[in-house]
């Protein structure tokens, strides 16, 4: 139970980006979760709407830093219901939680509410999503930026970093290498890759702004998957001949993924005052976490 209040409230503290956001705002933060318990954290399903209530009155956050999502995108195509629950219904649970509150809120989004084979994308360009789970952000992102005075949508995309047990990217490859068990690789799928724990460094930055608005926030690197892999796999010592190259068609997925994804983020970068590492750089810090 939360008994004291706290600057931060970090909705979703039990995943990859949350975790390190809540971890680099140390005491200032208290933090949520649904089904992964994690220490000094709450339990909290944010598709009821009392008990999101009840969790932000009690926590009297100055910032709400919204992680939450189900991020399973070919789960979101075959179930919309679920997906709409959680990543429409829960964002405005939250979202008029914040603004009875009185607090900011920081809600992350993502690349696929474009739907373009022109990327990386620019924060002029107009949404238009492919798929279930980027229509359902991106009515998210309106619901936000409709119910919540003081607020930022952060855009990111790509997401990797260390995390035992987890299920980001680099976490597969380095499974799939260890086990010598093939991997089918996109090799026609661009984006961004982007270190979770800077994203964490500039949401921490962006908490303690008055910065507004849609941001985009990603790695530099703008590479397909098959490189991504083979990087991973190299970062790590293994050999990349697991690696199965197939193009997008052939994968056979429920939901439809613009081949040309990713982000453009050095305008938001330059706003916030914060560089994002590049993938070798990434990747450096994750097999040092590896290895600690």
């Amino acid at each position: 139970m939360l008994d004291e209040r706290r600057d931060v409230l970090v909705i979703g503290a039990s995943g990859l980006v949350g975790g390190c956001i809540a971890r680099r705002l140390g005491d200032a933060a208290v933090g949520t979760f649904r089904t992964q318990p994690r220490e000094h954290c709450v339990r909290l399903d944010i598709t009821d709407a009392r008990a999101t209530h009840e969790v932000v009155a009690r926590a009297s956050p100055r910032v709400i830093v919204h992680c939450a999502a189900w991020t399973h995108v070919d789960g979101c195509e075959s179930d919309p219901q679920r997906s709409y629950a959680t990543n429409v219904e829960g964002v405005r649970n939250v979202a008029v939680a914040a603004a009875a509150g009185g607090a900011r809120m920081i809600f992350f989004s993502t690349d696929y509410v474009f739907g373009g084979d022109e990327g990386p994308h620019r924060l002029e360009e107009a949404p238009a999503p492919l798929n279930v789970y980027g229509r359902h952000k991106l009515e998210a992102e309106t619901i936000v930026a409709k119910a919540v005075a003081d607020y930022a949508i952060v855009r990111s995309c790509n997401l990797y970093g260390y995390q035992p047990g987890g299920k980001n990217f680099v976490m597969a490859v380095i499974e799939h290498a260890r086990t010598r068990k093939p991997m089918r690789i996109p090799s026609d799928q661009w984006g961004s890759p982007t270190l979770a724990q800077d994203l964490a460094d500039a949401t921490a930055l962006l908490v303690r702004s008055d910065l507004r608005g849609v941001l985009h926030l990603a790695g530099p690197d703008y590479v397909d998957r098959l490189t991504w892999a083979r990087r991973v796999a190299e970062s790590f010592g293994f050999e990349a001949s697991f690696l199965d190259s197939v193009p997008t068609g052939e994968l056979n997925q429920a939901a439809r993924r613009p081949l040309k994804a990713g982000l453009e983020s050095s305008e938001s970068e330059q706003r916030i005052g914060f560089r994002f590492r590049t993938l070798a750089d990434g990747l450096r810090q994750v097999a040092a976490s590896a290895h600690a």
